[in-house]
């Protein structure tokens, strides 16, 4: 049985290949923006929607008009990815079982103060692949990777976003999976208070590391900085760009740890309860 796995992977772009993948940003972006808001004009007359299949065959229309010829500079297979994933965001709004909201306008960075913006693009023939350090990507070319694990199957797709500062890629894969263990041996259950993250019923627990309580000291001094600086000049985006950049370090170990103390978890125990709140 094979099941998707996802890796992530830190970019290194050039400065021109920096420029070329903001601007795929906004181009998936702005054809979000457009899908929907036809959907929305669509609904508004007939009471229906447009799915995958209309809104791919519209893409193609769009790309003749003078004023949407920003299409062709965009990898098809991105924007053909940017309506799958308005189709399924409309199809789970509507679902009982899932609970989500209906899609919604994507902002630019300016009016949410981060450039988070981000695209993926699908492995077709071979044209995602890593050679020499670098990460192939269609009409953008070979961006170097710190790759700092060996991947296991073929790539599927490919994410690229920009998160506080840093350039991230992640790369799906197919992996078969190991069939489930039919003996089970060990059963913990795991609680959550102030001093802890979890203890177990097992006498293990782990302290809480408080990353954003190690880094408020710093956190407070930039912060002054910032608000004795006059808005919008040099010194200012100096500044911001060192705040958004101790915030995107301090996620960074929440997620980390997060990541070591639930794969400890999953080695070690073989049927695990949490306390439902």
């Amino acid at each position: 049985m094979k099941k998707p796995l996802r890796y992530n992977f830190r970019l290194k772009p050039t400065a021109e290949q920096e420029a070329k993948l903001i601007e795929f940003g906004s181009y998936a972006r702005g054809l979000w923006n457009l899908l929907l808001s036809e959907n929305l004009r669509r609904y508004r007359y007939d009471k229906t929607f447009l799915f995958y299949p209309e809104m791919s065959k519209l893409i193609k229309e769009l790309k003749v008009f003078e004023e949407f010829s920003w299409l062709k500079s965009f990898d098809s297979a991105a924007a053909q990815q940017v309506a799958r994933d308005l189709d399924t965001a409309l199809k789970n709004s509507f679902s009982k079982s899932r609970l989500q909201k209906f899609p919604t306008f994507k902002v630019s960075f300016k009016q949410k103060k981060l450039h988070n913006d981000s695209f993926r693009c699908v492995n077709n023939s071979n044209c995602i692949r890593i050679e020499n350090g670098a990460v192939s990507i269609p009409k953008i070319g070979k961006v170097p990777i710190v790759l700092h694990r060996k991947l296991v199957s073929e790539i599927k797709t490919v994410t690229v976003q920009l998160s506080h500062g840093k350039w991230n890629v992640s790369l799906t894969q197919e992996v078969e999976c190991k069939t489930a263990k039919r003996v089970l041996h060990s059963i913990v259950g795991y609680d959550i208070n102030s001093q802890h993250t979890v203890v177990g019923s097992n006498g293990w627990y782990v302290k809480n590391p408080k990353a954003l309580k190690r880094s408020s000291t710093k956190l407070k001094q930039i912060q002054v900085q910032l608000s004795r600086r006059e808005k919008g000049s040099s010194r200012w985006h100096k500044t911001k760009s060192r705040l958004n950049t101790l915030h995107g370090k301090i996620s960074r170990q929440r997620l980390a740890f997060a990541h070591e103390v639930s794969c400890s978890i999953a080695k070690t125990s073989d049927i695990i309860v949490f306390e439902d709140l």
